[in-house]
């Protein structure tokens, strides 16, 4: 069993693990540098924390949060991971308001009621950089016209 998450590294700054365990006995657990280096490489000064993980079109792909400044809330940003390369990009979110923090992706594969494939995702925009009114849970709906359902699993 494979899982994953993440730690308080030198005692200050979280930063991801990938834990391994096999017969309920065995237990390894250590960094996941290279999902820790993307992320360093947008700047990311600030602690690393939580990610999911989600397949579309039969292609992994990691959502998950970096904070640019330590102990700095307005600093969230949500970067899009892929295992495959290794790469992140930071995703550009926007709001109405026009926010500027976004923090604890989560995806979720759904199907609308005509039967096509949809993704829902979520992420949390701290009072700090959020407009008047915005801050909190944030719901974003995509209809995904013309590809297979997307498959979410932990992560």
């Amino acid at each position: 069993m494979e899982l994953t998450g993440h730690y308080r590294a030198d005692c200050a700054t979280d930063r991801q693990l990938r834990a391994t365990l096999r017969d309920f006995s065995v237990w390894r657990a250590g960094p996941d540098q290279r999902l820790d280096l993307a992320l360093l490489a947008w700047g990311t000064a600030g602690n690393i924390g939580d990610r999911s993980r989600i397949e579309l079109m039969g292609r992994p792909l990691v959502l998950i949060e970096g904070q640019r400044l330590r102990n700095d809330f307005g600093s969230w940003s949500t970067c899009a991971y892929d295992p495959a390369s290794g790469r992140a990009d930071r995703l550009s979110l926007r709001t109405p308001g026009g926010s500027r923090a976004f923090a604890s992706p989560s995806a979720t594969p759904l199907t609308d009621p005509d039967g096509r494939p949809a993704l829902l995702v979520s992420v949390f925009i701290p009072k700090e950089e959020s407009a008047p009114g915005e801050s909190g849970e944030l719901v974003y709906w995509r209809e995904l016209c013309g590809s297979p359902s997307p498959d979410v699993t932990g992560m």
